[in-house]
C-alpha cells in the first residue's frame, strides 16, 4: 500500500495544514520510505532471538520504607509565591 498525493492532501485537510506542491511530493516520498522500512522490519525473522529485557527483577528492588518528609514551611520557604500553604503559579491554561 503506497501513500498517494490524495492521501497527503486528505491528511493535510484533516489536520488543517497547508503544503506547497513540492512539500506534498516530499511528504509522499518520505511517508512511503517510512512504510517500506516498517515492512522490512515486519519481515525480519526474530522468533529465534532471545528477548532482551533490561527491566529490574522484583527481588533487586529495595523495600519501601516510610521516612519523615520535610515540613511544609521548609518546602515553601524558597517558593517565589505561595498561597494558603501551597505553591502559587501563574495560570497556564485559560
Amino acid at each position: 500500500m503506497d501513500i498517494t498525493i490524495k492521501d497527503v492532501e486528505h491528511l493535510a485537510e484533516l489536520s488543517q495544514l497547508e503544503f506547497t506542491s513540492e512539500e506534498t511530493q516530499n511528504l509522499v516520498k518520505d511517508l512511503n520510505n517510512i512504510l517500506d522500512m516498517v515492512n522490512q522490519l515486519q519481515q525480519a525473522k526474530t522468533s529465534d532471538e532471545p528477548v532482551f529485557n533490561k527491566s529490574h527483577k522484583i527481588s533487586q528492588l529495595r523495600e519501601d520504607e516510610p521516612r519523615p518528609s520535610l515540613e511544609q514551611e521548609e518546602i515553601l520557604k524558597n517558593a517565589p509565591k505561595q498561597r494558603r500553604g501551597c505553591f502559587n503559579v501563574p495560570l497556564v491554561v485559560e
